[in-house]
């Protein structure tokens, strides 16, 4: 079993992608910097697990011999650089 859910899972090269939303995973955008105003120790602590579990989650990975891909949400609209970061990682090692 492949570690986290990952969005995208090549397994015959064992590699995998996560597609992450920039808020929901802590990015440092100005998405994903944002913390709602109400209930807001609530959502730095969420945010904070996520950012752990996500950590833990790649180091599962590194530990059963998979390589690994986060893309945000933010990134995707780069379509050029979003290829060539997907081809660099796919072709890579």
């Amino acid at each position: 079993m492949i570690p986290g859910k990952p969005g995208i899972a090549f397994i015959g090269r064992r590699k995998v992608i996560f597609v992450h939303g920039c808020f929901w995973h802590g990015h440092d955008c100005k998405r994903g910097a944002r913390v709602p105003k109400t209930n807001r120790d609530y959502w730095v602590a969420k945010i904070a697990r996520n950012r752990a579990r996500d950590a833990a989650v790649q180091q599962a990975l590194d530990q059963a011999g998979w390589r690994s891909l986060a893309e945000f949400e933010c990134e995707l609209k780069d379509t050029v650089a979003l290829a060539q970061r997907l081809t660099l990682f796919l072709d890579g090692p």
